[in-house]
């Protein structure tokens, strides 16, 4: 099922009921794919802040020692969960749920510059990818920092209340609860607009990794689709597997390098000490050009085996969901 905007400025109550759909599907989507894959997004946050100092010598190894000393629950399952779901269901929600109607508004700009009627092209579908993406992660900013901060520092906890592993051993936790790590974030600011500033640290970071994602990883995923499609194979299970694959390859090389340098960034302001010293007085940016000057361009690779491990049952997963979810709702597969 086809909805075009020339569709929809001829029928008006149909994209109301089309977008609050789609939304549905999509924020279901992020709800149930972040709440599954959560244990190695954990994983893949702490290896990034803990990877210099670990006895371990790769991210497997690093995992073992995790589950040893912690176990799955304690070390990946419970770190940053609350928050990751919640602002999933926001940013897939957002991403996958308005992308059609900005693809389509720029496929018609598009024909009317053009004179044809064709769908619209790759460059197309990244602009909407990266408007969507964008939209969705702005809101979710500051859940996603406190996720990042919980993950970074998580550990198993002793008798005592403080850390008897991680990398704030001897500490003990920065927040005991998401709303308590809000509630400190805005507590430590001096005024509204220091408190805005505060919960959306990062945010540039946060919005850019975000958008670099949705946009690779919608791109490609719509583009094999259509390519595919064309080249007669039908829309459906099989079809959906291999250009989420595609759209996992190509969204975990693009967005990796704003993932680094985000983790390192917001992690470094609530381990303190040295870290907030060389990541996290110069702002991202900064935090970029220490990372590359102690370890090489490379650094901003770090963590990619575990990020596309995690993304392509994800992708499998999430694009997966997403399609049957719209023809559960009636909306159809995404064209």
């Amino acid at each position: 099922m086809q909805y075009t905007w020339l569709t929809l400025e001829k029928s008006p109550a149909k994209p109301k009921g089309f977008l609050l759909q789609n939304l549905a599907a999509s924020s279901l989507t992020g709800i149930v794919v972040s709440s599954l894959s959560h244990p190695i997004d954990t994983l893949k946050c702490r290896w990034q802040v803990a990877a210099k100092t670990c006895k371990a010598p790769h991210v497997f190894g690093f995992a073992r020692l995790v589950l040893m000393e912690e176990g799955i629950f304690t070390g990946l399952w419970r770190p940053g969960f609350l928050p990751n779901v919640t602002s999933m269901a926001c940013c897939i929600g957002m991403r996958n749920g308005l992308y059609s109607c900005f693809r389509d508004r720029i496929g018609r700009v598009e024909n009317l510059m053009m004179g044809n009627n064709d769908k619209v092209g790759p460059a197309g579908m990244f602009l909407a990818g990266l408007c969507s993406g964008a939209s969705g992660y702005i809101i979710a900013s500051p859940l996603l920092q406190v996720k990042t901060q919980m993950q970074a520092e998580a550990g198993k906890v002793g008798p005592d209340g403080l850390y008897v592993s991680g990398v704030l051993r001897g500490h003990a936790p920065t927040y005991q609860s998401t709303c308590e790590a809000l509630s400190a974030l805005i507590a430590s600011s001096s005024g509204p607009v220091s408190a805005l500033k505060t919960l959306w640290r990062g945010a540039g970071v946060i919005v850019a990794r975000g958008s670099a994602l949705s946009a690779s990883q919608l791109m490609a995923y719509d583009e094999a689709k259509t390519k595919l499609k064309g080249s007669g194979v039908s829309d459906g299970p099989f079809l959906h597997l291999t250009s989420s694959m595609i759209a996992a390859l190509v969204g975990t090389t693009c967005h990796m390098p704003f993932d680094v340098v985000l983790t390192v960034y917001q992690s470094a302001h609530s381990l303190g000490g040295e870290r907030l010293d060389r990541y996290g007085r110069r702002g991202p940016l900064g935090c970029a050009f220490a990372l590359i000057q102690e370890s090489g361009p490379s650094v901003l690779l770090r963590g990619w085996v575990p990020a596309f491990v995690r993304l392509v049952p994800v992708s499998i997963f999430s694009f997966a969901l997403y399609e049957q979810l719209r023809q559960l709702f009636g909306i159809g597969y995404l064209d």
